[in-house]
């Protein structure tokens, strides 16, 4: 089969009217600020790049001084940007969500009022906004794509007068001309804290406003139900990342009790508006006078008015405990002591409006400020902590060396290490000395934990979400953690043990997935209360995509992951306990990306019992949640889905002779996987050498680093890199090398893969992976392939797998051309496309330069910017 490009059909009106016309204002917009030669350069290299003609491309690019590279990087990444503006605003790039309903009130009529009634109190849906795998995108380049995105619109919304669309376009030329003269790299790297402060700035801008939207439609159907809350790991994910500390979770706490303090003194002040009704005209609760009372100084325009009084009240004491927070002193005002006290009081001016003036005088704002108070407390999100096995093995090593106790740690088995820990665990002395000095290490993660102690008493228990624990492979990695927490007072000891964290190991890799039941088994038979890993009833556990699919490749792993969720569950069942999945997904197809909604419904019935976490990574934050409209819609999707998926059976997906295929196939395609990937000798250097792996990990694009050591080593390298680096050289191997391998070994015919389609996962796995071989360009990918001088086998198998692959994706779903069966996503390939592979060239020819020992800093530079345009165009980081 030759090298497969997806065929697209042509633009229809609106997709391409918005694309090019944001192209030629591109255009005109060079040609005023830098002249005609410019514009013709940037043209002449799209051109080219689109005819396939490789001695243009190399006489073209090969010619270019170090500037000029710059120049022309710039001008195609800032191409690929407004590409997908375009797109965005003729709507073409709406996620497929199928046969979903849009809302949770609309998914709650689906399933019936008898299922809602008994699912939506109990749910539990966050997503989890983390770091990585970083955004490549500087903030204020955000910021400027947001107000073109604004702009583009309302153009769009037409009705507008000559006037009014020559003003519009002015505005657009305004725009467009600051985001062409404005920096797309990062001279240095970012910091946690700019983490934290880019991450706030889109929760401000559209997540708290989705949200509060979201609870509006919600409060009066689920007046009690707070089922989607926020969680995040900026600022407490600790793995493998130095610059995480104790202070850094101070600081997204401070940072996120200000956001949100700001946002409910708004809507306090708001209803103190509404709410100017007089004591002589109507009653008010004796709650309401109490608080009215305590107004100091009143007006004496107010004193007929106890509901605003009241709320003056409440504001005060808002005021006061954001004060608190900032480390000031508001006054005579007596901050709150909580959130629930804030909810209490808004619930006293709710029930005397019901009593006194009626339901319909209440009103939405007063409901919707309630839920959202519920959900967000004064934290906002909660932050989950993270922490790697190996780092808390050592550190009880040394707590029990430091204090003199005769336990050797690291030289116990597992049975005497879980005893140990037990022991720990069955009272409330620490190990702990302040009379001790400890390493480095132990002291900086002491540290960390204190600070959480500092966050549960300022904030409340719930501003801390789980604590994650990475690498797990035992059940002392589960035990050692409460051990140290103990040390800060965030868990009790004894008969009555509880943890104000809740504990949840994460299963990462092929190995951990498999041996996961037997962890789980010995994990519920401990003699321990249950209130030491979270609530009586319940269990967390996560489950991790990115390592299990470098580990495995991506058949294995999902299939893994799958299975794994739903022999765990069926388990804990068993066992009177029911468990709830935080999935660990990346933005890529090889990371489990792809729509939230239907990642969900592919969950094995029986595994989403109403409660369920997903991450949302990097550059996808702001894709999905980037403005208003789009965050409400990503927010209500993935609970209309939590509830779809809790509302169905527990049953079995597929027959047994189904789930004997699927693990035959998922066997055979880890063995062909591993074949290349880690037991070919030349695939190291091939994958260093035909990526720009090397330059990826140089960019200032996220604070932690490209890999867990020093070494070169794919198992040291972390999985973000990994996916980011086959996805700039056009492969995209981890989302489909295998699968087509792993067939053939297994002996797997065509109309036994068909059969397995009747399996929800395979299903999904099958429709992802043909977005991503559609994405991939294996004459593009040959090019970087050539980088390297003795890969030219190695990539061969790359190459003939991938045309295998995309023939019996084809063959399996009966298509002809791929995506053909969504002519919207192949467009948006296609048009992709357009605009990246000039880029890719590019990109191939300065890492040639550079490897030969070009270390012109503007040669760097360029390759940067390619990387950066590349992975806008594609939409792609890992």
């Amino acid at each position: 089969m030759d090298d497969v490009k997806v065929e697209a059909a042509p633009l229809p009106p609106g997709a391409g009217e918005a694309v090019h016309y944001l192209e030629d204002l591109l255009g005109e917009v060079i040609r005023y600020l830098d002249g005609e030669d410019a514009e013709a350069l940037v043209r002449r290299a799209q051109g080219v790049a689109q005819q396939d003609d490789e001695e243009a491309l190399e006489a073209l690019f090969s010619g270019l001084r170090g500037d000029q590279a710059v120049y022309l990087a710039r001008a195609l990444t800032c191409q690929s940007i407004l590409l997908n503006l375009g797109e965005d605003v003729a709507g073409r790039r709406q996620e497929l969500s199928g046969d979903l309903p849009a809302t949770l009130v609309e998914a709650a009529a689906r399933v019936g009022a008898k299922a809602a009634a008994r699912i939506v109190p109990r749910m539990a849906v966050a997503p989890v906004f983390t770091a990585h795998p970083t955004e490549v995108r500087r903030r204020a380049i955000v910021e400027r794509e947001a107000e073109i995105s604004q702009l583009m619109a309302k153009r769009a919304e037409g009705g507008l007068t000559a006037h009014e669309e020559t003003r519009l376009r002015d505005d657009l030329f305004r725009a467009m001309c600051l985001l062409w003269k404005a920096r797309m790299h990062r001279p240095e790297r970012i910091t946690p804290a700019d983490e934290i402060r880019n991450t706030l700035a889109i929760v401000r801008q559209s997540i708290l406003p989705a949200l509060s939207d979201a609870y509006d439609g919600w409060s009066e159907a689920f007046e009690t139900a707070t089922p989607l809350t926020l969680g995040s790991w900026l600022g407490g994910d600790r793995d493998g990342h130095p610059g995480v500390s104790g202070e850094t979770l101070k600081l997204a706490l401070k940072s996120q009790a200000r956001l949100i303090l700001n946002h409910y003194s708004d809507e306090v002040r708001r209803l103190w508006f509404d709410m100017a009704v007089s004591g002589e005209l109507t009653t008010a609760s004796p709650g309401v006078i109490a608080l009215a009372e305590v107004t100091p100084n009143p007006s004496v325009h107010r004193e007929d008015e106890p509901y605003r009084k009241a709320l003056q009240e409440i504001w005060d004491r808002l005021a006061a405990t954001a004060d608190r927070i900032a480390g000031g002193n508001w006054g005579g005002t007596t901050p709150y002591p909580g959130a629930a006290a804030f909810v209490a009081d808004l619930e006293t001016i709710r029930q005397s409006v019901r009593q006194h003036l009626g339901e319909r005088v209440v009103g939405a704002r007063l409901r919707t400020l309630i839920a959202v108070a519920k959900a967000c407390g004064f934290h906002l999100l909660s932050l989950d902590l993270r922490q790697n096995a190996d780092v808390h093995e050592r550190m009880i090593h040394e707590l029990y060396v430091r204090a003199g106790v005769n336990i050797d740690y690291l030289g116990s088995d597992e049975a005497e290490r879980v005893r140990v820990l037990s022991k720990e665990l069955s009272h409330d002395r620490p190990l702990r000395s302040p009379f001790l000095d400890y390493s480095e290490e132990t002291t900086r993660e002491l540290g960390a934990l204190d600070a959480a102690a500092e966050v549960v008493r300022m904030y409340g228990e719930k501003a801390l979400g789980a604590y994650i624990i990475s690498k797990t492979a035992s059940l002392s990695d589960i035990l050692e953690p409460l051990v140290l927490l103990k040390q800060a007072g965030l868990v009790q000891g004894g008969d009555n043990g509880r943890s104000a964290v809740r504990i949840t190991p994460l299963l990462e890799t092929i190995g951990d997935l498999e041996h996961g039941p037997e962890l789980l088994r010995r994990w519920l038979a401990l003699p321990l209360p249950p209130a030491l890993f979270g609530e009586a009833h319940w269990r967390e556990v996560m489950l991790g995509y990115s390592d299990s699919n470098k580990d495995g490749g991506y058949v294995a792993s999902r299939h893994n992951v799958a299975k794994a969720a739903g022999v765990l569950s069926a388990q804990a069942r068993r066992e009177g306990v029911d468990l709830w999945y935080f999935h660990g997904r990346g933005g890529s197809v090889g990371r489990g990306g792809g729509p939230a909604a239907q990642a969900v419904m592919a969950q094995p019935p029986g595994t989403v019992k109403g409660r369920i976490r997903l991450t949302e990574q990097g550059e996808m934050i702001s894709r999905r949640f980037g403005d208003a409209a789009t965050a409400l819609r990503s927010l209500e999707s993935l609970a209309a889905a939590t509830l779809m998926a809790s509302a169905r059976p527990d049953e079995e997906p597929c027959d047994a002779g189904c789930a004997g295929m699927l693990e035959t196939l998922s066997k055979a395609s880890f063995a062909a996987y591993r074949e290349l990937v880690y037991d070919d000798p030349g695939f190291e250097d091939f994958f260093w050498g035909a990526t720009p792996i090397s330059e990826i990990v140089g960019l200032n694009i996220g604070s932690r680093p490209a890999s867990r050591t020093k070494s070169r080593r794919i198992e040291d390298l972390r999985a973000i890199p990994w996916v980011f680096s086959w996805s700039q050289a056009r492969v995209m191997l981890p989302a489909w090398f295998g699968f087509a391998g792993g067939a053939a070994k297994a002996g797997l015919s065509v109309a036994d893969l068909k059969d397995l389609l009747a399996d929800q996962v395979f299903a999904a796995m099958v429709s992802n992976m043909e977005v991503a071989l559609a994405q991939s360009d294996m004459a593009i990918a040959a090019r970087y392939a050539a980088l390297h001088p003795k890969g030219a086998a190695i990539f061969e198998a790359i190459r003939a797998e991938h045309a295998r692959a995309c023939e019996l994706v084809l063959a399996i779903r009966g298509g002809a051309r791929l995506l053909d069966n969504h002519p919207q996503m192949a467009e948006s390939v296609s048009l992709a496309a357009e605009v990246v592979d000039p880029l890719n060239h590019l990109q191939v020819e300065l890492l040639a330069r550079r490897r030969a020992g070009d270390d012109d800093p503007q040669l760097k530079l360029a390759i940067q910017l390619t990387v950066a345009g590349v992975a806008a165009g594609l939409r792609n980081t890992g």
